[in-house]
């Protein structure tokens, strides 16, 4: 047996699921398949009434998707032009259907030598506006004419338009007209192209092209361009005439977007459509419930519809037609065993559903052979498939279309269900749930908003413990109450009720009634309720509809009265239109409606003049048309008033309109009335609020907009986003005609500023190969392309080719930069871009603008031009232009108070030569050259690091070898000197300096080279030792000498150059100062070398004297008083030990109060003791000299010296009172020594083995205790030695400790206790009790020593113990055993719980 369905049968290949342009143009024979129902009979006798002119009006078919309106059409057209053998055959194959009469009128309309002209089009959804219209009838009539080979003398607008733009002279002003104000609308082609376009292209790309022509045909007064509706029947009225056509039958199908883009302008349609009272042209339109796009009581749509036959000719799929269709499309496989094993299966699915079945053959009217075909989908699965395309509001999912879908498991249309599924499955019946996932879950943005509110109850309440048997039936119940609700109930089949559910499942794994219990069971959860529905009838029903109608009603009412912008905003509606590229940029856009235009018109009109050159404006929105007029009437009042400054971009034309009005308000209020109740179901409802305020955003997405500014007051209109943005560009090149916008096509990325360093580079180097976002792969939108071939890489472009509009900003730079050079030798670059953001220009902050800004300036960025931001200067060069161009185009952004301008600046000839030497003498990158400023700072810098001036090389000259005079070259050393000095008596300024120096190098080539080779560290060094060596007789020198210093005094005064590295230590008489600020130094050197240890330099010396103060035990404030004739060299010295340091200031007098009393302080040094007892005599009366001596040696501290008298005062009572402690400890541990011959209790106990403790009284132990800590710490406290002294000295124990035999009776008593009769070795637990417990001073008590006795007690009881009290027992009589046991239980529970336990 076969495990799939598609192993007996497969999808016709040929069975279309819907008729569109592209299956008309491969299938010219799909006509002759039509069924002709009976709407479709209907659409016949209308036609013959027409045509025979027994009507004078057009044809008007409507049906929803999934009907076969289109085929319908198309068998018509093709029954009009069938040959009689051809048409007889359709009417034979269908005489029930079509009677002979019909067809006798139907082919003698066919007959004579006039011929009916059948013209077919197919969709509208690109025309807007009567432009487009006229044009796409005349193109498609003109198009018939051809195929028919008939006259088409008559000159259609395409061939005119062809050739009046071939014509030379036309030509050039056409030209003129696509690379000016029209080229951002056609996309900067020329006219040859157009011709060419419009020769190749066809459809929807003809007619977009043919109405950007038409508008400029309309703009520029162009009327050989135009063809209005008036003229267009004319046209068509010629065309008959010429031709001798009994009549133009012109089928439009799929027409239902024309009414949805033109709703508010049908004046053109309506004049063509009239064309059929005077002359024999008919339009058959065909469209999907237009009539529900016009709001009721519209008389212009009332108008319209009076043109066409009425009632209109309402195309509709009969159920019996729907079945055979399905059928029909699925084809048997021809094996002969196939097809038995199918016919044997199907026999048994049928019997499956004999209830259903005979309620779905009554209710289709349809045989049982005709439900068998379309097995294996379930008799109430093919009724509901019938009817479920009314419930879409687009074509996208049909009958048809889940049948013929085969995109697998992305939709799961029928073929999917084939390839998975088999006649042995659970359920081997196509059931209705399993149509849930292609008509709901891949198709729900799709469903009608009514429908949709209905099944996405689901997703509500899926997830509330259902099982998935529960969830296949609440998938049916809701598809079937959805259905019942859009057929008005009138099929009672489709009404949820058990009955039908149960016969909705019959035959599967939900049969026997299951399907209807479960169905009761979710409306006991309360996930269902049983709706009244009127006669006793009742429905299972989502929950939703369990509400208070009264409180629903009150909150539509409140979701009515919301403000059209709170709609706006919700449904964010405002993201209809999205500006991108260059209109982003360049536009401001708000949103309003009728309520607020005129306040957010005041508003921007307050902000005009922060917003820059950003154009304002305003999008309108409109609830209904009375809203939409009355912003009509305010945009014109507005645009009368010249202080607003403002495009309206209205969009009021396409309103929400009450239907979508209506049902945002239901959504929103059950929503609302949901909260609280049941949080799932109520954001459902709000999500479903959305979808309807969507479809809103998506009919102004598609609709037409009026665009109002100060040039157009009367309004543009725009029938698509590509014309309105196209007339948004046009406005900005209006106002800004020099604007970047108008140049040839860019990048997307060059609208946002995001890469400015990129563009610099690419701009400057003319290269935009790897710059990221600069560098395009499309050769249209290269910026190379923008620049123009005649400007990139054209050093003078703009004098060669002014013309071009990079030329046109470069002149315009150009006189900024000469202007403002010839007046102050510099340029802002905010001067420069201010100009460029104003009119013409416009430029905005986007990487474009930085490209063309750096383009434009290159020139500027090389070294022969410098940077400067008024603090420091550079070299101009790529990436100073880049940090220029970065901050003042982001000002535009976000200004900044805190900016500072940058400039451009030139320079002078002399003032470059000076940048020159000085960069090559002194060793500095010449882009840090860039002013005379800065290039003064980099000598000083450089200069620094010499160590010496550079004067000092004008005292080695007689003994260089060098080319230059020696005058020229202490001139040109003075002159650096100058200038690094800017502080000089010299009146002269920097700038003079520079242009003398600069002047004197240009005349004299060689000094420059000259003083680069003698301008070294070393060589100013050697020219500041030869100064030295004149300098005052040479003193430092000798002074030096007298040290030994090596040669070190040279070192000291560069170290004095290098501490004060401030501009003015470059003049002579600044480093004369300093040379005498050595000398001093070095003349201290020598007086204190005859005090204290021989120091080379100041500083050693400095710190001999701080060394020398550690050895002063004397706090120099305490002993202020004392200090007799050395206090002035003693204060000194104390500052020196405080400071670490001898400051420059004191040093004068530091040297001559050492001179006076050297030989005074080395007195004191040798005797201190003398001050010490008169400054601290009431702390030492107590003492003898030889103590005071101790007790001073006894000071501790290396700042002693330098004390507060407070912090002195309380050391020396810390010394006095450890002084006196430790005389107290030493007695305490010599009266031990004497009397223990140990040093303490610990180290007798270490010796003996034993703590000492064992040998004083029981009665003693406490106090001994205390005395032996006192003497075992190494700082006791006064009070403990006190109390130590006191016990010992009048302690008794000292004879046994040096009795053996006391000790190890102690011993035994205290530490080995009831254990001496096993544990008899001494020694050996003494040295047992070391190893494994530790220090003997702390057995005494210690309880791991009773433990580890225990242990080693066991162990020899063990060994031989046992044995011994073994022996001993032997050797008693019995009445002593008794006795003894009875004494031992007494006394030992272990041992008389044993005997008791013994039996």
């Amino acid at each position: 047996m076969l495990d799939k369905y598609r192993d007996y049968f497969d999808i016709d290949p040929e069975y279309f699921p819907q008729i569109n342009e592209k299956v008309i143009n491969n299938n010219p024979d799909i006509w002759k398949k039509f069924y002709p129902h009976e709407t479709f009979v209907k659409l016949l006798k209308d036609t013959v009434s027409v045509l025979s002119r027994r009507q004078k009006v057009s044809i008007w078919v409507e049906g929803a998707y999934g009907t076969g309106k289109s085929h319908a059409v198309l068998t018509l057209k093709k029954l009009l032009e069938a040959s009689p053998e051809d048409t007889k055959a359709y009417f034979d194959k269908y005489p029930d259907q079509l009677s002979n009469d019909l067809y006798n009128q139907f082919q003698q309309l066919k007959t004579g030598e006039q011929k009916i002209l059948t013209v077919h089009r197919y969709g509208s959804s690109k025309i807007h506006g009567d432009d487009s219209l006229v044009f796409a009838i005349q193109e498609s009539i003109q198009h018939a004419l051809k195929e028919n080979g008939m006259d088409t003398t008559e000159a259609a607008l395409k061939d005119s338009v062809i050739q009046w733009i071939s014509d030379p002279l036309n030509k050039d002003f056409f030209n003129s007209l696509l690379a000016g104000p029209y080229r951002p609308t056609f996309g900067g082609v020329d006219a040859d192209a157009v011709i060419a376009n419009l020769n190749s292209f066809t459809g929807d790309s003809l007619i977009e092209l043919m109405s950007k022509i038409t508008k400029v045909a309309e703009e520029r007064h162009l009327q050989m361009l135009q063809l209005d509706a008036d003229h267009l029947t004319a046209w068509i009225e010629a065309v008959i005439q010429e031709n001798n056509l009994k009549a133009i039958m012109f089928i439009w199908d799929e027409f239902t977007e024309y009414f949805r883009n033109n709703m508010r302008s049908l004046t053109g349609f309506q004049r063509i459509v009239d064309l059929s009272s005077s002359a024999p042209f008919y339009m058959l339109i065909a469209t999907h419930d237009a009539m529900h796009i016009f709001p009721d009581g519209d008389k212009e749509f009332g108008k319209i519809k009076g043109r066409f036959i009425d009632p209109i000719c309402e195309i509709s799929l009969p159920d019996n037609m729907a079945f055979r269709l399905m059928g029909s499309a699925m084809t048997k496989k021809e094996d002969p065993q196939i097809l038995k094993e199918w016919e044997e299966t199907a026999d048994e699915l049928c019997d499956r559903t004999k209830g259903s079945r005979k309620l779905v053959m009554q209710k289709a009217k349809i045989s049982d052979k005709e439900l068998q075909s379309i097995l294996p989908i379930h008799p109430y699965t093919a009724l509901l498939l019938k009817h479920i395309s009314a419930t879409f509001d687009s074509n996208q999912r049909s009958m048809f279309d889940f049948i013929k879908n085969d995109r697998g498991d992305e939709l799961k249309g029928f073929q999917w269900y084939i390839d998975n599924y088999g006649p042995f499955d659970t359920n081997p019946l196509l059931t209705i749930d399993e149509l849930w996932d292609f008509f709901y879950e891949k198709g729900k943005e799709y469903l009608a908003h009514d429908i949709r509110s209905i099944l996405d109850y689901y997703n509500a309440v899926k997830d509330q413990n259902l099982s998935s048997d529960h969830r296949r039936v609440l998938k049916a119940v809701l598809l079937m109450q959805a259905i019942s609700q859009k057929v008005g109930s009138s099929v009672d089949l489709f009404i949820p009720n058990v009955e039908n559910i149960d016969h909705a499942f019959e035959g599967s794994d939900l049969d026997q009634g299951l399907a209807g219990r479960l169905a009761t069971e979710m409306d006991r959860e309360k996930i269902l309720y049983q709706q009244p529905i009127g006669g006793g009838k009742y429905q299972f029903a989502a929950r939703m509809s369990v509400t208070d109608d009264s409180v629903i009603e009150k909150l539509k009412d409140q979701m009515r009265k919301k403000t059209t912008i709170e709609l706006v905003e919700q449904g964010e509606i405002s993201e209809a239109i999205t500006l991108t590229d260059a209109l982003k940029a360049r536009f401001h856009l708000e949103c309003a409606s009728a309520s607020d235009l005129k306040s957010k018109a005041n508003r921007l009109r307050n902000l005009e003049s922060s917003l820059g050159n950003k154009l304002m404006a305003i999008m309108t929105f409109a609830r209904d048309d009375k809203e939409s007029v009355a912003i009509g009437k305010m945009i014109d009042e507005l645009l009368k008033d010249d202080s607003y400054h403002i495009t309206f971009i209205d969009a009021s034309i396409t309103p929400l309109g009450n239907d979508l009005l209506d049902q945002y308000a239901n959504a929103m209020a059950n929503a609302t009335y949901q909260k609280g109740k049941d949080n799932d179901l109520s954001r459902q409802y709000e999500r479903d609020a959305k979808d309807i305020l969507k479809k809103w955003r998506q009919r102004i997405e598609n609709g037409e907009y009026r665009i109002y500014s100060k040039q157009k007051p009367a309004g543009e209109r725009a029938t698509t986003q590509a014309a309105l943005y196209a007339e948004m560009t046009l406005i900005n090149s209006t106002i800004y005609p020099l604007s970047l916008e108008t140049g040839s096509a860019v990048p997307s990325s060059m609208w946002d500023l995001n890469a400015v360093k990129f563009g610099v580079e690419a701009a400057v180097a003319e290269d935009t190969t790897k710059k990221g976002v600069f560098s395009s792969s499309n050769l249209n939108t290269r910026l190379e392309n923008f620049i123009g071939e005649d400007a990139w890489k054209h050093p003078n472009y703009w004098v060669d080719k002014p013309y071009l509009l990079i030329s046109k900003i470069k002149i315009e730079v150009e006189k900024i930069i000469a202007d403002e050079f010839k007046k102050n030798g510099r340029v802002s670059i905010r001067q420069i871009y201010s100009v460029l953001m104003d009119k013409p220009y416009g430029f905005m902050p986007c990487n474009l603008s930085v490209f063309v800004l750096a383009f434009v300036l290159k020139e500027y960025a090389v070294s022969s031009f410098t940077y400067t931001d008024g603090l420091t200067n550079d070299v101009m060069s790529t990436d100073k232009l880049r940090l220029m161009i970065d901050e003042v185009i982001k000002l535009q952004n976000t200004p900044n108070p805190r900016y500072k301008d940058k400039f451009i600046v030139t320079m002078t000839p002399e003032e470059r030569k000076f940048s020159d030497v000085a960069s090559d003498i002194f060793g500095i990158q010449r882009n840090l050259c860039t002013s005379i400023e800065q290039t003064r700072e980099r000598i000083r810098d450089k200069m620094k690091g010499l160590s010496f001036p550079i004067w000092c090389l004008k005292y080695i000259l007689d003994t260089e070898n060098l080319k230059t005079e020696k005058d020229i070259m202490v001139e040109l050393i003075d002159g650096f000197s100058d200038i690094a000095n800017s502080g000089a008596e010299s009146k002269k300024t920097d700038s003079d300096i520079a242009i003398s120096i600069g002047a004197l190098c240009i005349k004299h080539e060689d000094a420059s080279v000259d003083l680069k080779s003698i301008l070294s560290s070393a060589k100013c060094k050697e020219g500041m030792d030869a100064y030295l060596h004149q300098f005052e007789g040479g003193e430092l020198v000798k002074l030096a000498e007298t040290v030994s210093d090596n040669g070190q005094y040279i070192n000291r005064l560069r170290k004095k150059f290098d501490a004060d590295a401030a501009n003015w230590v470059w003049n002579k008489e600044t480093a004369d100062q300093k040379i005498r600020e050595v000398i001093l130094e070095y003349r201290i050197i020598v007086e204190s070398n005859k005090v204290n240890p021989r120091a080379l330099t100041f500083d050693n010396a400095v710190q001999e004297w701080c060394t020398k103060c550690k050895t002063i035990r004397m706090s120099y404030l305490c002993a202020e008083n004392y200090w007799n004739d050395l206090k002035g060299f003693m204060s000194q010295l104390y500052n020196i030990k405080k400071s670490g340091s001898l400051p420059e200031s004191q040093r004068e007098n530091f040297l001559n109060q050492l001179t006076l009393h050297v030989n005074g302080f080395i007195s004191y040094c040798s005797n201190q003791l003398e001050i010490f007892k008169q400054a601290c005599s009431f702390y030492l009366s107590e003492f003898t000299d030889d103590e005071i001596r101790d007790l001073y040696q006894a000071i501790k501290g290396n700042d002693v010296f330098t004390m507060e008298r407070s912090d002195y005062v309380n050391l020396i009572k810390q010394t006095v009172n450890e002084f006196k402690l430790t005389r107290k400890s030493m007695q305490l541990r010599k009266l031990w020594s004497e009397k223990t011959g140990t040093e303490s209790p610990k180290k007798w106990s270490e010796q003996f083995k034993a703590p000492v403790l064992c040998m004083v009284p029981e009665t003693e132990i406490e106090q001994a205790r205390a005395a032996f800590d006192t003497l075992n710490r190494n700082q006791p406290d006064a009070g403990s030695i006190d109390k130590a002294l006191e016990y010992l000295e009048s302690a008794g124990f000292y004879d046994s400790l040096k009795d053996g035999k006391a000790r190890d009776a102690a011993f035994k008593r205290c530490i080995i206790k009831n254990y001496d009769v096993i544990l008899t070795d001494l020694d050996d637990v003494r040295n047992y009790l070391i190893r494994t417990v530790g220090s003997p001073y702390s057995w005494l008590g210690l309880p791991s020593v009773e433990t580890k006795l225990k242990e080693m007690a066991q162990a020899k009881y063990d060994e031989t113990g046992c044995d011994t009290a073994l022996e001993k027992i032997d050797s008693m009589d019995v009445e002593d055993v008794k006795r003894y046991l009875k004494q031992l239980i007494r006394g030992n529970m272990t041992v008389g719980i044993e005997i008791i336990k013994d039996n």
